[in-house]
């Protein structure tokens, strides 16, 4: 287990098992969920602060074409291949390259053909801590076509008190979110946020949301041709006095409020905000390509920002 923390009260725990963050304090304040044992990760059913890949989200049929190559993947949800399938990122002990007092660097490797994927792939997770920011950066390279969705699977609460995240409040620009079918697979339609989620906009408590649109575990589409860093979302505490906004390049933000979560934990007692590719894109042409060719660098960011109503934790 290793730690980095800056003077302004942020500290962060992170593991080698699967680039864990285990642990985020502000303040002393636990905001994301955890097991108190490291070695808990290896059987880890949730996810719970992995590092998410090759592939986060959801593959229909464990399968899809690359170029005139069909690629079998392992299904682990149903028939379908779920964050890298059965031996994923998360289950792989990363390696240590750099540790200093605000920063961690891990990596690890994937063999042609681990859980289906093709290509001898080379990954690196690089954190870094800034004021009140944790900062995460993605980087892999491989030596044939595959492809790639790297992100960090943290639940987050931002009361330690509250049972369940149902009192936080969320708000989110983003206009558009994908359409589903009841297995999690996307249909191909991009469904209006105003519609779908009318108070997200304005930022509305959860257990509102609910009530009008159910349980949270959609990709929301980020309009950013450019591939510009910009706000995805904003958790606020249910006194209003903590925030987090995260921030990335990715095209896309799962959100799930952790309605699974069972023993040691209880059924959305985090929300999960992952940035990433959208679910499915190997097989739906018309999505952002999540293809890596030989010779090319993936490279991408996600920031948690935090935030409290005293403005005290600015980050400029």
């Amino acid at each position: 287990m290793f730690e980095i923390s800056t003077p302004q009260g942020l500290s962060v725990k992170i593991s080698a098992i699967g680039a864990t963050v285990c642990s985020i304090k502000l303040d002393g304040q636990e905001l994301t969920l955890g097991y108190a044992d490291e070695s808990a990760y290896l059987q880890d059913a949730f996810y719970l602060g992995c590092t998410v890949g090759p592939y986060a989200n959801r593959i229909r049929n464990a399968s899809f074409w690359l170029g005139q190559q069909q690629v079998n993947l392992t299904a682990n949800d149903g028939e379908h291949c779920l964050h890298g399938g059965k031996t994923g990122l998360n289950r792989l002990r990363w390696q240590l390259e750099t540790h200093e007092t605000d920063q961690l660097t891990l990596s690890c490797s994937a063999a042609r053909g681990d859980g289906g994927f093709p290509g001898n792939r080379q990954f690196r997770c690089h954190f870094k801590v800034h004021q009140t920011e944790v900062q995460l950066r993605f980087e892999a390279t491989t030596d044939a076509a595959t492809v790639l969705s790297l992100t960090n699977h943290c639940y987050f609460s931002l009361d330690a008190q509250a049972q369940n995240i149902d009192t936080h409040s969320l708000q989110s620009p983003l206009l558009q979110v994908l359409d589903k079918d009841a297995t999690g697979i996307p249909t191909g339609l991009l469904l209006s946020c105003a519609e779908r989620y009318p108070g997200l906009a304005a930022g509305e408590q959860l257990s509102q949301m609910f009530r009008q649109s159910g349980a949270l575990d959609h990709c929301f589409v980020v309009q950013n041709a450019d591939k510009s860093m910009q706000p995805l979302a904003t958790l606020t505490s249910p006194d209003q006095q903590l925030s987090l906004t995260v921030l990335s390049d990715l095209p896309g933000v799962q959100i799930y409020s952790g309605d699974a979560l069972t023993t040691p934990f209880t059924p959305r007692q985090g929300i999960c905000l992952e940035a990433q590719y959208w679910p499915d894109a190997p097989n739906q042409p018309e999505f952002p390509s999540p293809v890596l060719l030989a010779g090319e660098k993936y490279q991408h960011q996600i920031i948690y920002r935090f935030a409290r109503q005293n403005g005290l934790d600015s980050n400029d």
